[in-house]
């Protein structure tokens, strides 16, 4: 009971301190406590375009590298085949409801897989431990990674408004992280893509704990990258970066996190 006590101490602290300069003076504190960088090897699950040395520096950089299609067609119709015998669930109902993919209803706009059944698909744990990425994570991080979580859900079109992470934010997971994602249907300019604003992962700009409008973030920004890619598409960013999921104007889009 303490230990969780103190756990919840410390992300709320972590939540508290916004400045990127200071965020990288602490990471390089606690780097010294943290199990050091060892090279992974032989676990190849992705199709990857680039090099660990390429994905590193694009990361450094940009907050952000896109792998291209990173999935085969036989690991996408896995996974999502896999999907269609576990039930997802809108979370902002009170009674977790569970969602009709058929038919989910005006009133829902995400459902989520539950983390549990998720872990079960043995195609997912795979790809998140390919060891390229994984090296290309550690060069970053400047530690030995750990995956905290993973999460999979399906966003709704034709809905009156955006909602929550469909506005523009920074994400507090921890004080320094990257989350890889993966399309799993086809994603264009109606069906939601995912936006992300490179180089905003090191600029003192709307560092508020809050969701900021289009024009705020089009005012101080001027690389905003549209994420319009097919199925099996993968991406991995630093979502202390400015980043969103659009509301899709139609469709469904699935995605892999």
């Amino acid at each position: 009971m303490l230990n969780n006590f103190f756990k919840k101490v410390s992300f709320r602290i972590q939540r508290s301190v916004h400045q990127i300069q200071l965020r990288d003076g602490l990471c390089f504190v606690l780097r010294v406590f943290l199990p050091k960088l060892e090279l992974s090897k032989g676990n190849v699950s992705l199709v990857i375009c680039k090099t660990e040395e390429e994905m590193a520096s694009d990361l450094f950089k940009e907050g952000f590298t896109g792998l291209g299609v990173a999935l085969s067609e036989s690991q996408l119709n896995a996974i999502l085949s896999k999907l269609e015998q576990i039930n997802c669930y809108d979370l902002n109902n009170k009674d977790k409801t569970v969602v009709d993919l058929s038919n989910p209803g005006k009133e829902v706009q995400l459902a989520h897989y539950d983390r549990e059944d998720l872990l079960e698909i043995p195609e997912i744990v795979a790809i998140a431990n390919d060891s390229r990425v994984l090296n290309a994570v550690s060069e970053y991080l400047g530690v030995k990674p750990t995956i905290s979580n993973v999460n999979c859900w399906w966003s709704f079109g034709d809905r009156e408004s955006a909602k929550e992470a469909q506005f523009y934010h920074r994400d507090l997971d921890d004080y320094k992280f990257l989350k890889m994602f993966f399309y799993l249907t086809d994603v264009n300019a109606d069906s939601g893509p995912h936006i992300y604003v490179k180089g905003s992962h090191k600029v003192n700009e709307l560092l508020e704990l809050r969701r900021f409008s289009d024009e705020e973030v089009e005012s101080k920004f001027d690389k905003i990258t549209t994420l319009i890619e097919p199925k099996g598409s993968c991406f991995i960013e630093d979502t202390y970066g400015i980043h969103k999921g659009q509301l899709p104007l139609k469709g469904k889009r699935l995605l892999l996190q």
